[in-house]
């Protein structure tokens, strides 16, 4: 007698499926197959899963009924989290709550998601990340807002960030361990910027005029870096701008005559750049600023006087530049500095006595100049005054009682000028 053979593998496989699919169809007709399939030599060897479970959906495709498939997707930005996490040595960041989990993304540190899932949000300053960028942040099409600020990020700047057209706000303010390079051309696509802020983070090269077409933008940040050349005019077609700071840079040329277009500016900083040329009178169209800062420079020439008209102002700093020509006595209309630098050119004439209205300054610095005359009793109406400096100019006469009115100063420098120290008691006590 003949010993029957098993079926070939594929055909014995083929019968299985077949097998499930009868007893799916027909309940009661697919047992005596089933036992066929188990009593298979080669079952085992081909790793086949009992004939009742081939047909078995996943538990979490389906309802909780288990009878129709559920509207559940896993979001595509998971494997980008994923990605970052491993790139920066996310298990020694500062907080990293859920991060690699089961648990919904808007569950994990620092992520906020759509109701669909999807990442709009990732906000991880401060948190010790450390290592490169990974590419894979450009696959987040639905984000608004990546903040990576202050970490210990290295490397370069992806381009393929150029790809999050949705953004409103990048901040990789104090980056400095980036690599030196140019602001990404690839910025210039990301037309919904509201919020750029690339300070301290390695920039070379020129400011580069195509910024003047983010016209959403309403801050800019790029001071303390390396940034060469002139501030492009274009910079005055951002008219929602608020905050503009490209201080500490090597910048040259004029400060455009536009930026007095940028009437919403809160603060504008310039300093410590090699800027020359003179003051543009169109600042004193901008009186929404509370700060102006265009100390370290080389500017020359007059203070305009319509700086006067800035009556917002907090701070006032022009120290350090190659000015000339008298204080204005219109800077005695803005009565909410707190402080005003005029210290390091080559100002002339008599101090203002309308600065004595600056009921509010906490810090006068004058020093350096070539003013003269007599100080004006008005300073002592100057009674939250901390610091009043004096020093190296040419004024003469004798020291007004007035500024013993000032009880809150902390600071009086009046070294090589000529002034003379009334020889009263209380102007004694009041001077020790």
């Amino acid at each position: 007698m003949k010993t029957l053979r098993p079926l070939p593998l594929g055909a014995f496989l083929f019968a299985a499926l077949l097998a499930t699919l009868l007893a799916v169809a027909l309940p009661n007709s697919g047992a005596p197959l089933q036992a066929a399939v188990e009593d298979h030599p080669r079952a085992a060897d081909a790793g086949l899963p009992p004939a009742e479970s081939i047909l078995r959906p996943e538990p979490d495709s389906v309802g909780q009924s288990g009878s129709s498939p559920a509207q559940v997707t896993q979001s595509p930005d998971r494997v980008v989290l994923a990605a970052l996490y491993n790139a920066t040595d996310g298990e020694n960041w500062t907080a990293n709550t859920n991060w690699l989990s089961d648990k919904p993304l808007d569950e994990w540190h620092g992520v906020t998601t759509d109701a669909q899932g999807r990442v709009t949000e990732l906000e991880l300053s401060q948190n010790n990340l450390t290592g490169p960028i990974p590419s894979e942040l450009g696959n987040l099409t639905k984000l608004n807002e990546l903040i990576l600020g202050e970490n210990r990020l290295t490397g370069p700047i992806p381009a393929e960030l150029g790809n999050l057209t949705k953004l409103t706000r990048l901040d990789f303010s104090r980056l400095n361990g980036l690599d030196d390079g140019e602001i990404p051309n690839w910025l210039s696509g990301l037309t919904e910027l509201e919020h750029l802020d690339l300070e301290t983070t390695n920039r070379t090269g020129p400011i580069p005029s195509w910024l003047g077409n983010l016209t959403n933008l309403m801050s800019l940040g790029l001071d303390q870096n390396d940034l060469t050349g002139p501030i492009p005019s274009e910079l005055g077609n951002l008219t929602n701008m608020r905050w503009l700071e490209l201080g500490w840079n090597q910048l040259t040329g004029p400060i455009p005559a536009e930026l007095g277009n940028l009437t919403n500016l809160k603060q504008l900083l310039l300093n410590y750049n090699e800027l020359a040329g003179p003051i543009p009178s169109e600042l004193g169209s901008l009186t929404n600023l509370t700060r102006l800062d265009l100390d370290g420079n080389e500017l020359a020439g007059p203070i305009p006087p319509e700086l006067g008209s800035l009556t917002n102002l907090a701070t006032l700093q022009l120290d350090g530049n190659e000015l000339t020509g008298p204080i204005p006595p219109e800077l005695g209309s803005l009565t909410n500095l707190t402080l005003l630098g005029l210290g390091g050119n080559g100002l002339a004439g008599p101090i203002p006595a309308e600065l004595g209205n600056l009921s509010s300054l906490m810090d006068l610095t004058i020093s350096d100049n070539n003013l003269n005359g007599p100080i004006p009793a008005e300073l002592g109406n100057l009674t939250n005054l901390k610091q009043l400096l004096l020093s190296w100019n040419d004024l003469t006469g004798l020291m007004p009682q007035s500024l013993t009115e000032i009880t809150t100063l902390t600071r009086f420098d009046f070294r090589a000028t000529n002034l003379c120290i009334p020889a009263d008691d209380a102007f004694q006590a009041w001077l020790d």
